[in-house]
């Protein structure tokens, strides 16, 4: 999952040089199945939207937040201006998430975002 992780935000930032990933510095300190990108000038819930209708599942939030529709608490608390904040989505992998699917991902945000 790690690698995984690490191929598609790495191709997130090719395609989109003005990504913000929020991330921890240490990768011992990431979760290795979970990516946060910040998208600017995006709306976070519009691109939520956006994405689902294209098969795309992610969250605007932690989960303990689910169903809120303001920016995420964690990034706020971590110092992220609210409009950063506000445009972040999470993308979670799990063991049926495969390389090749990640071309399909960097697709359906580049047609939202």
């Amino acid at each position: 999952l790690s690698r995984l992780r690490e191929t598609f935000v790495a191709g997130l930032r090719e395609r989109f040089p003005d990504v913000v990933i929020n991330e921890a510095t240490d990768p011992a300190r990431r979760l290795p199945h979970i990516a946060n990108a910040a998208f600017p000038g995006a709306d976070g819930e519009t691109l939520l939207l956006s994405l689902d209708l294209r098969g795309v599942a992610v969250s605007s939030g932690s989960a303990c937040a689910s169903g809120s529709i303001d920016p995420s608490h964690v990034l706020l608390a971590l110092g992220l201006p609210e409009g950063l904040a506000g445009s972040a989505v999470r993308f979670s992998f799990g063991r049926g998430t495969r390389e090749d699917d990640l071309p399909l991902i960097w697709d359906a945000v580049g047609d939202c975002v």
